[in-house]
């Protein structure tokens, strides 16, 4: 805060000043966000990221004398330099500290859930070494076929490899012709034999960018391989091994598609040449687009009728471009083509010259904001890609409670602003926020669903994230916007007595969770120690777009002690029977203000200079200042 000076004149006000803040008066400021920068290697020209952590409002309670339940950045002002002094710096108070510290532990125990959520994909009911293997004869499968229509002698062909762990993400191809004689055929299973031991042992045992180039002799091709370049883990490539065969039909036929469509639309002159540029644009392993960018001469020809493109060309376009579909997030692939016609020939001929991804969305960045939900939905693809039985039920069994940070960041990428939640406004600014703020509000939210409304959520979500928006039928659809819909309205909804049950259970486990030193006495001692919801379950639907479980709104407490702040908050409900949120919240910071003490603590805190009566009698004297009627 900057300094203010106070005028001679004025010292009366400071002296005013100084009793208001003796009393323990906090003043707020606005939650400061953090940008955040990040760069990820692009093949060509590099892209910069940046991404600034997501804002919103603080679920916090603010707190009077100091209580601990105040927002983000609420500061204590002193005065410098003794009577008449200079208004200066802020102090952090407990209300910072406590604030900072439950973000602190709701953000590890969302990292510990996102980790054990990927070991379990990564190990349960599968072969890591067998996925790895499945990797590398994909890749050799590739690397053999695009060399197998190359016979000129000097020919190079690079291909480009994001590797992790023995999972191999292509980032980059280029092929330079060489202009020599045409060598001897070279049979398909000798080039397999050289490239395999480069994958099974420096390549298996590597993480980072390798680059493997061949090179077309007479009679072979010579392998040359680099793992030395420096690089950021671009955000397409994987880290987990996918243990499948081959390429997915709907894939393989999606691609072919689109580049025989794209490419029926070249002609080449007679005897001239053209370079060609395409764009395919992928999410995950979807083909979501394409377009034919550029057909220009690079030759004119001898004139007479324009040839089309013979159906190898299409063909080496669909090799060269399948294992792109192997990666992560939405990216497009950029290719381009030399294409030519030759005398006496009746089509035009030509390749892949080169191809590499270009990643336009910055939401799929590699941030820290990010990262949970990058390697969680990597692991859910997985399971998903390899289409195993016990994938399916393993993805069957990974509800909200278990993956919400995945739920929350793949609504935050693809369904906010869309026909999902379009004209709603309570969950947008709750999605919207900090990630594990987010899933926390996700989870308590879905709670307040029906069974049957939250397995269909569960489902149709998990379809649009694994398959995309398109994979959902006009029926589907409505369903997925009602449950939207819904989830809006019951946010706004006071919690039945059933729902406050599961949420005090909820509370009480997510607790353990934030601090595990309390919880063994926790499972031992439920009714000596309580946790109390700070803003109570009872307004809940006052605040929509807050988690009334959030790590900020709960506190461990004494049992004698919870008595007290319940019979404080039955006389403000006397007194408010309807109140707004603006009173539940001022409530609260008083609450908050005289019982703070007691928060997060076994027995009494030491030096206590009185009692929890006494508090109560205190933090009602308050309540009667601020609030007319109350008893």
């Amino acid at each position: 805060m900057s300094k203010r000076h106070v005028s001679a004149s004025e010292w009366w006000r400071v002296g005013m000043l100084a009793l208001v803040l003796l009393a323990g008066c906090a003043t707020h400021r606005p939650p400061g966000g953090t940008l955040l920068t990040g760069s990820r290697r692009a093949v060509r020209p590099a892209v910069a990221v940046a991404s600034a952590a997501p804002g919103g409002e603080e679920s916090a309670v603010a707190g009077s004398a100091g209580g601990v339940g105040a927002g983000p950045g609420v500061a204590r002002l002193v005065l410098e330099g003794g009577t008449g002094g200079v208004l200066a710096r802020p102090v952090r108070s407990r209300v910072d500290e406590g604030q900072e510290e439950a973000r602190e532990q709701a953000r590890r125990v969302e990292g510990e859930r996102a980790e054990a959520l990927v070991r379990a994909a990564r190990e349960e009911g599968r072969e890591p070494e067998e996925a790895r293997k499945a990797e590398t004869e994909r890749a050799l499968a590739w690397m053999v076929g695009v060399a197998s229509g190359v016979r000129e002698v000097g020919t190079r062909l690079v291909f480009t490899f994001w590797v992790h762990e023995g999972a191999l993400t292509p980032l980059d191809y280029q092929e330079a012709r060489g202009g020599g004689s045409t060598g001897r055929g070279v049979e398909a299973h000798s080039l397999a034999r050289e490239l395999g031991p480069l994958f099974r042992e420096p390549l298996g045992r590597s993480t980072g960018e390798v680059v493997l180039t061949l090179r077309r002799e007479e009679g072979r091709w010579a392998v040359d391989y680099d793992a030395t370049r420096q690089g950021t883990r671009p955000a397409e490539a994987k880290t987990l091994a996918v243990g499948t065969r081959g390429t997915p039909s709907a894939t393989y036929l999606a691609v072919h598609e689109a580049m025989r469509k794209g490419l029926r639309a070249v002609r080449v002159w007679e005897g001239g040449a053209a370079r060609v540029e395409m764009t395919v644009e992928l999410e995950d392993g979807r083909l979501t687009g394409w377009e034919l960018v550029e057909a220009r001469h690079t030759r004119q020809g001898t004139g007479g009728s324009p040839r089309a493109l013979s159906s190898e060309v299409t063909g080496n376009a669909v090799q060269v471009v399948l294992p792109f579909t192997e990666g992560l997030g939405p990216r497009m692939v950029r290719l381009v083509l030399r294409v030519e016609h030759r005398a006496g020939e009746a089509e035009a001929r030509g390749r892949v010259e080169e191809a590499w991804v270009e990643r336009p969305s910055l939401e799929w960045a590699l941030t820290p904001e990010r990262s949970w939900y990058h390697a969680m939905h990597e692991a859910t693809l997985l399971r998903w890609r390899e289409g195993v039985y016990e994938g399916s039920a393993w993805l069957a069994e990974k509800g909200v409670e278990e993956a919400a940070l995945w739920f929350v960041g793949g609504m935050v990428g693809k369904g906010l602003g869309s026909f999902m939640t379009k004209g709603l406004e309570w969950l947008p600014k709750a999605l919207g926020r900090e990630p594990e703020v987010a899933a926390g509000w996700l989870r308590s939210a879905v709670k307040r669903l029906s069974g049957d409304e939250k397995k269909a959520f569960e489902q149709l979500w998990r379809k649009v994230a694994l398959e995309g928006e398109q994979a959902l039928t006009q029926g589907e659809r409505q369903l997925l916007r009602g449950l939207f819909v819904r989830l809006e309205q019951v946010v706004q909804e006071p919690l039945t007595r059933n729902m406050k049950r599961n949420l005090r259970e909820e509370a009480r486990g997510y607790y353990a969770e934030l601090y595990p030193q309390f919880a063994k006495i926790l499972k031992t001692s439920r009714e000596a120690l309580p946790i109390h919801h700070r803003r109570q379950l009872e307004h809940a639907h006052l605040f929509p777009a807050e988690d009334i479980n959030a790590a900020n709104n709960l506190a461990m407490i004494q049992y004698y002690v919870h008595q007290e702040i319940n019979f404080v908050w039955g006389r403000f409900r006397k007194a408010r029977p309807s109140p707004t949120a603006d009173e539940v919240r001022r409530a609260a910071e008083i609450i908050d203000g005289h019982f703070e003490s007691w928060y997060h603590r076994l027995d009494d805190p030491p030096g206590l200079s009185r009692t929890a009566e006494e508090a109560r009698e205190a933090a009602l004297r308050e309540l009667r200042r601020q609030f007319s009627g109350l008893e």
